[in-house]
């Protein structure tokens, strides 16, 4: 007896191509399991910033589930931060704390947010803390005042926010996509 229509094998996705064979596999397993998380929202978040005409854009890409999605925003930047990464940073992980309880199923127990920001966590903590630049301080408080929140008003998911390290920043897809639409939306305004 003959199938209507076609029929596919469902297997493992694969996010690098032909590339594939380069990738660690410690790597591999690392980003599969979060692709395929049904209790954990994971939420990589990038910058890019212009320093023609000082334009910012934030991204965050939010996987888990077997589902990977991406926003992006533009983000105006004071003149006394033009060009500061730092800033783009901060602003895409206000962004994902915004938004991710769009993204949140009932079956999450937590959400990682992910930054190539290496100060992050102390930033978070206060342990650093910025000096001169007003609007860095504004955006640090900003930043701490809504993580606080947010974790209030969901006491039920555990909500962190982590550092992203080159190894695994490395061959990222995720990340890579929060870096790509966050430079094509710059490109396009």
């Amino acid at each position: 007896m003959k199938s209507k229509g076609i029929v596919k094998r469902v297997r493992k996705p694969s996010f690098w191509g032909r590339h594939e064979d380069k990738i660690p596999l410690e790597l591999k397993e690392w980003v599969l399991n979060q692709y395929f998380s049904q209790d954990w929202l994971y939420i990589y978040c990038d910058s890019s910033c212009s320093k023609l005409n000082h334009g910012m854009s934030v991204a965050c890409t939010y996987v888990g589930n077997a589902s990977v999605m991406v926003t992006q925003q533009l983000v105006y930047s004071p003149a006394d931060v033009w060009g500061k990464n730092v800033f783009g940073e901060l602003k895409s992980v206000i962004f994902a704390l915004l938004n991710f309880s769009n993204y949140i199923e009932t079956a999450h127990k937590g959400v990682t947010i992910f930054s190539d920001l290496d100060d992050i966590e102390m930033l978070l903590s206060k342990k650093i803390v910025f000096k001169k630049i007003d609007t860095l301080i504004t955006i640090q408080n900003e930043l701490i005042d809504l993580f606080g929140k947010m974790q209030t008003e969901n006491p039920k998911l555990t909500i962190e926010v982590k550092y992203l390290t080159r190894q695994l920043k490395k061959h990222n897809p995720f990340m890579k996509a929060s870096h790509n639409a966050s430079r094509r939306l710059l490109k396009r305004s």
